[in-house]
């Protein structure tokens, strides 16, 4: 009886090939992360939108509705702030890597200034930790509170962790706070930064290069994964009866800078998201929401080329402003 041959061997996954430097190597897995069958390990599947399945409360108010008509007439250069806007004062604040972007939250803030309203940025470390950004933000609210000042907090990405925070830290500090935006903040947990801290060769990536490129700290990258969220918000649950108002947003179209990582969540997990958080991990305990599909990660807070977006920052920065207020 002639021999049967045995099975080939399955092929072990590999994992990425290196390159020579650790510059571009951080370049590369920024750019493009390896397609979802050349990964290894279980990464992040299945964890996005943990805390909604784990809510108990009612189901968010959705104003992607009101957020459309308002936004229509902003694009009309119609007033839609309510006019008690003027009384408080502005705190935004930046997200991951601010710092090191030109014209990063430019246009929000002197949209916003535009409107006559008092606005300011607070000096947080964009890649600094948590609990040193909460200590910047305590400090505005008490410096505002002796001036008798209410303030509107607005936090773009990280900086919308933080300003949450600060509130689930220091729930006593609402007495200052007249409202809450935050615009796509993965108050969740973001999925690439769950995989860049808990994949072995990517964090030591992190951990060389982040301190190196950005004078930052790398374990701020792993404060933003699902397992850190997790973990503090179920010991600081964010307060209720703060008016809220969260933007949620996803994006997948080659016309956006972040395709690449937006494609890599989509392909992997079949994530939703703008190309640094899924849309559902955007999405506050106890805020509103407003959910757009065409949005990436960037365009709140950057200008983008002609052609290759379809919001404004200062449109969106001014609606949103306008719905926590309680705009109709």
């Amino acid at each position: 009886m002639p021999e049967v041959p045995l099975p080939p061997a399955p092929t072990p996954t590999p994992a990425p090939a290196s390159q020579s430097g650790a510059i571009a190597r951080l370049s590369r897995a920024l750019r493009g992360l390896p397609p979802a069958e050349r990964w290894w390990g279980p990464g992040c599947g299945g964890l996005a939108g943990w805390l909604k399945r784990a809510a108990l409360a009612l189901p968010p108010e959705d104003l992607t509705p009101r957020f459309r008509t308002l936004l229509g007439r902003v694009r009309e250069g119609e007033p839609v702030l309510p006019d008690e806007a003027k009384r408080h004062q502005y705190v935004l604040v930046r997200g991951m890597l601010g710092d090191e972007l030109p014209g990063y939250l430019l246009d929000n803030v002197q949209r916003l200034e535009r409107r006559g309203l008092d606005v300011r940025e607070a000096p947080v470390d964009t890649e600094g930790l948590l609990a040193d950004n909460v200590a910047v933000l305590r400090e505005a609210l008490l410096d505002a509170e002796h001036f008798g000042r209410s303030v509107v907090l607005v936090g773009h990405s990280k900086g919308g962790v933080e300003v949450t925070a600060v509130l689930a830290l220091y729930p006593e500090l609402r007495r200052v706070v007249r409202a809450v935006v935050t615009l796509q903040a993965p108050y969740g947990g973001s999925s690439i930064a769950h995989d860049l801290a808990t994949t072995p060769e990517l964090r030591r990536l992190i951990d060389f290069a982040f301190p190196l490129l950005f004078h930052g700290v790398s374990r701020s990258v792993e404060e933003l994964s699902y397992t850190s969220r997790m973990e503090f918000i179920r010991k600081h649950p964010y307060p209720e009866g703060i008016p809220t108002v969260s933007l949620a947003s996803s994006r997948l179209s080659r016309l956006s800078s972040l395709y690449p990582l937006q494609r890599y969540l989509n392909d992997r997990y079949g994530y939703a998201a703008d190309g640094m958080v899924t849309a559902v991990d955007s999405e506050v305990p106890g805020a509103a929401v407003v959910r757009l599909d065409d949005l990436d990660h960037a365009e709140a807070a950057l200008r983008a080329l002609p052609g290759f977006n379809r919001y404004h920052p200062g449109d969106l920065t001014e609606v949103m402003v306008a719905l926590a207020l309680g705009a109709r």
